[in-house]
């Protein structure tokens, strides 16, 4: 209870409210690698919130037992200041980065930003609570304005003198930049080296945020600002744009070396350094590309289950029936993104995506836990979509040089699967391929049967943390996967696969859009089974023909950053110049909505966040086809490079 803080938002800085687990943590292990303590773990850091009452709840999920123990251990430490960073050590690594590259050394303690007795709102406030933006909207004009003139107006300085050119000149700065781009690496926390937060109308930086804003985090927090020249200062809206370009241009090229702590870190540097004399033992293995897709990102407007959904309580948001969008994205992907650049392509869809399966042991052991399990728990139809012969992603990421995830997320994990699994585990293929039609139209498609036995091959902390990964280069384009301010290091999925052995990772911090869900040609709102088929129809006839639809949204970013990689650029450069192409060819572009791909956990609040998202495009849109323009702003700004911007990926052919 807190008259100074919003409830919603009381009851996330302790614990997250959903989407965390015992898998989005390191396991503690013996020396065999076998699990001796199953638990969560995480730091956080409160200003000004001495005397208040916290009740901390945790619920469990069995799928082989019936009932289980939790015990929570809670310790409260009062620091000296705030300044407690949580990725430790991080500066002791960027001197060797800096001599490697012959470069500038540029830090100070003053960059450093959180909530303390400075940090005051625009009517001169403090901001008690969360130490992070993400979960503290008072804070973000205090710490966008630190970002602003403690940052970025000393990087500029730096940056006029190294060009000999006067700081005031700032076109003159900005065209030399733009022609003449440096590499800047940015190693540290999102605490330590803040980025800029941008409001947006998903998730706003308004103090009234809703409990499902609070929880996972306001605003796009990003790094783009390091490498743009010309922001206007104090404009961190939805559209901010620049002083001089139409729409906004990173001049500058930007990465961020960020892990667990140090060694990790130091461990990607080595990686990179090294890096041609690592591949050439690898062997295949660099030619291989992975490319993986998750269910569940289909959708249709029948008006017949519209009635249904209505009745039973349901929304306007569009259902998550199959058109063959997702197929259709793995097929373009694989014939105009990595055959074309010389990669051996593994790909894989839905169930098939998943990490792993299930062993015939588990499954038994799952179909012998109840009464109810022995009469409807079909095990070898489950092995079919969930059996370890049948998901494959872990293996393919483990094989693949370059590796495209596209899936459902969160801070701490991603996963696959869509309505097609969670309609198993009650009977046979009859009853899956009724429930795979009416559970989302009566739930959205997030809940049902099959809901509990995807978690085993969801991508989690825990999972990856054990993973081969070779010096990678992974895209996760899921929602909130890249996101590490407010964040345990050993909770956030981007930095697992670092620490796994990947080179480098690009994923966001935000939620993430979905290119509509459909296929062409759609001319109204409202879909039937003759406009699904027919667009299906006509799709899978091109692309026969080696004409496929137009990539929009995150495809569009990765097909632009690989054809840069094939021309020989470095992942930095390549990134920088798919974030620049990205809005003069997508701004206009309009489509039928749908929301983005975000997982909880939680079927119940999944659905409540869809329904949420589709309401919001109804208000700027009139529910009609649109531009979106909103949402392909924060689409540039959200992807972040976690790796060093000047490395170099081999591309076949090289």
């Amino acid at each position: 209870v807190s008259s100074e803080v919003p409830e919603p938002l009381t009851a996330c800085e302790i614990a997250d409210a959903y989407g965390t687990s015992t898998a989005s943590n390191p396991a503690v292990r013996d020396t065999n690698g076998n699990i001796i303590k199953d638990r969560f773990y995480k730091e956080t850091i409160l200003y000004d919130r001495g005397g208040e009452k916290y009740n901390v709840e945790v619920s469990g999920t069995w799928l082989a037992k019936k009932k289980g123990k939790v015990q929570i251990n809670v310790e409260i430490d009062k620091l000296e200041n705030p300044y407690y960073a949580m990725m430790r050590g991080l500066s002791t690594v960027a001197p060797y980065l800096t001599a490697y590259h012959k470069g500038v050394l540029f830090a100070k303690p003053d960059f450093a930003f959180y909530a303390d007795d400075n940090a005051l709102t625009q009517r001169g406030e403090k901001c008690p609570g969360y130490y992070s933006v993400r979960r503290n909207p008072k804070l973000a004009y205090a710490h966008n304005m630190h970002v602003f003139n403690k940052i970025h107006k000393p990087l500029n300085e730096l940056l006029a003198k190294l060009a000999d050119i006067p700081v005031s000149d700032l076109r003159n700065l900005r065209e030399y930049y733009k022609n003449n781009p440096v590499y800047i690496a940015i190693v540290g926390d999102a605490e330590m080296l803040p980025r800029i937060v941008y409001d947006n109308e998903i998730n706003s930086l308004r103090e009234d945020s809703s409990f499902i804003g609070y929880t996972y985090g306001l605003g796009t927090p990003t790094d783009f600002i390091y490498g743009n020249i010309d922001p206007i200062v104090g404009d961190y809206s939805n559209l901010a744009n620049d002083t001089y370009s139409y729409y906004p241009y990173q001049e500058n090229i930007v990465g961020r070396l960020a892990g667990w702590d140090a060694q990790d870190v130091s461990a990607q540097i080595v990686r990179t350094i090294f890096y041609d004399s690592i591949i050439e033992r690898l062997g295949d293995w660099k030619d291989n590309a992975a490319l993986l897709v998750g269910g569940g990102q289909d959708f249709q407007r029948p008006p017949l289950r519209y009635a249904l959904a209505r009745l039973t309580g349901g929304g306007e948001e569009p259902l998550k029936l199959p058109t063959g969008y997702g197929k259709i994205c793995i097929e373009r992907t694989e014939e105009t993104v990595f055959k074309p650049i010389g990669f051996n392509v593994f790909s894989a869809y839905d169930c098939a995506a998943q990490a792993v399966g299930y062993s015939d042991e588990a499954l038994n052991e799952i179909k012998k836990v109840n009464l109810f399990n022995k009469l409807v728990f079909f095990k070898n139809y489950v092995a079919k979509y969930l059996g370890d012969d049948a998901s494959k992603g872990k293996e393919y990421m483990e094989k693949s040089n370059l590796i495209f995830a596209n899936a459902h997320g969160n801070p701490y994990m991603f996963g696959m699967s869509g309505p097609s699994a969670v309609a198993l585990g009650f009977l046979g293929p009859v009853w899956k391929n009724i429930l795979e039609r009416v559970l989302p139209c009566l739930d959205g498609g997030f809940f049902g049967p099959g809901f509990s036995l995807t978690k085993v091959g969801d991508y989690t902390v825990r999972r990856a943390e054990n993973m081969n990964l070779g010096p990678s280069v992974l895209w996760i384009d899921s929602c909130l996967c890249g996101k590490i301010g407010g964040v345990y290091p050993k909770n956030s999925i981007s930095m697992a696969f670092v620490h796994a052995g990947a080179n480098a990772v690009i994923s966001s911090p935000m939620e993430s859009n979905i290119g509509g869900g459909y296929l062409e040609p759609k001319k109204h709102l409202y879909d039937t089974p003759w406009s699904v088929a027919k667009a299906y129809l006509n799709t899978t006839r091109n692309a026969k023909k080696g004409i496929y639809p137009d990539p929009h949204f995150g495809y569009l970013l990765y097909s632009d950053l690989c054809k840069g990689l094939k021309q020989n650029k470095t992942i930095g450069l390549a990134f920088r110049d798919a974030k620049n192409m990205y809005l003069p060819k997508d701004a206009n572009w309009t489509l039928w909505w749908a929301p983005p791909l975000i997982t909880t956990g939680n079927p119940l609040i999944d659905m409540q966040i869809q329904n949420q998202r589709y309401e919001q495009f109804k208000e700027t849109a009139g529910g009609q086809k649109d531009r979106v323009i909103k949402n392909k702003y924060f689409e540039f700004q959200e992807f972040c490079l976690y790796g060093d911007p000047a490395f170099n990926p081999y591309i076949p052919g090289e």
